[in-house]
């Protein structure tokens, strides 16, 4: 495998016991579909394998992830409750949690990270 992949769902980066995923919110994918994807890329180095790891909804809530990050999604677009959008530059938000033995950050921005532990012990 190439340790930089271009696959139909957004760039794909694979270093040593770390895959970088863009998920497109816009895309037919759910979230927890991308974070599958990429641990399987992790863990076999085939993103196919997904269907193999236990469902993402046994770590974590796959709808709550998705309502966690759609106010972020939705800046810069007209407010509808009456308020005002704001200028002002909030610090972006991410969730940590461990999936199938790997740790997995998620960022407003959609990047999933999916990292082996043990790779931390390095730094």
């Amino acid at each position: 495998m190439d340790d930089a992949t271009t696959q139909g769902k957004g760039l794909s980066t694979q270093e040593a016991s770390k895959v970088v995923v863009q998920h497109d919110w816009d895309g037919e994918d759910c979230l927890a579909v991308t974070i599958a994807r990429a641990a399987a890329e992790a863990w076999t180095g085939d993103s196919d394998d997904a269907m193999t790891l236990p469902p993402v909804g046994s770590v974590v809530d796959p709808d709550a992830l998705e309502n966690l990050f759609a106010p972020s999604r939705n800046r810069g677009r007209a407010a509808t409750d009456g308020g005002q959008p704001t200028e002002e530059q909030e610090p972006a938000s991410s969730v940590r949690f461990t999936y199938v033995g790997y740790n997995v950050s998620i960022s407003e921005n959609g990047v999933v990270v999916v990292e082996d532990p043990s790779s931390l012990d390095e730094l």
